[in-house]
């Protein structure tokens, strides 16, 4: 079974991410794991977890992602987002990605509140997350960023694009 074609969606997605050379990358929802896979080409050496809580997504991503699999440059997990947590000895994870996930679009509060509290646990001090919902990328703090958060000492981190604006679908979305 060879790989699908990326989505020129979940390409845009992968474009506009802050990835470089090393960086560690959870996505979740990872689906058939065709964002995954654009990750995993642009970020040489380091590693993308996609994590799932459906059996037949991960089913379908381990046959797409097998040449990224037996690199080590990609895994895979059955885990709902609001459940996950690193395996022991797991290093932290640089940049969290979700599109569409549902236990993130604003619907379920105290689920989305426990998925954060997750994503937090998971993520490096600097760790970002960004979601996808409906056509526009966003950062989400998360609650370690609040609360790791020095006034007197600001954090220099690079845009989520290198022009500090996405253009994507129908409008421009600053990050500061």
């Amino acid at each position: 079974m060879s790989a699908p074609a990326h989505s020129p969606r979940l390409l845009r997605v992968a474009e506009a991410l802050p990835l470089s050379s090393g960086v560690r990358v959870i996505e979740f929802g990872c689906g058939p794991g065709a964002l995954a896979r654009a990750i995993a080409a642009r970020i040489g050496d380091g590693h993308v977890l996609g994590v799932d809580r459906s059996a037949k997504a991960i089913t379908l991503a381990e046959a797409a992602c097998r040449k990224e699999i037996a690199a080590g440059r990609l895994s895979l997990r059955l885990c709902a987002v609001e459940a996950f947590a690193l395996a022991p000895g797991e290093p932290a994870y640089d940049l969290a990605i979700a599109v569409r996930v549902g236990a993130l679009d604003g619907r379920h509060p105290e689920v989305e509140a426990q998925a954060l509290r997750r994503i937090a646990a998971a993520l490096t001090p600097e760790g970002r997350l960004v979601v996808e919902q409906g056509g526009t990328l966003e950062e989400l703090p998360t609650p370690r960023c609040t609360v790791a958060r020095n006034p007197s000492k600001p954090t220099v981190r690079p845009p989520v694009h290198e022009s500090h604006k996405i253009y994507y679908g129908t409008r421009y979305l600053t990050f500061g």
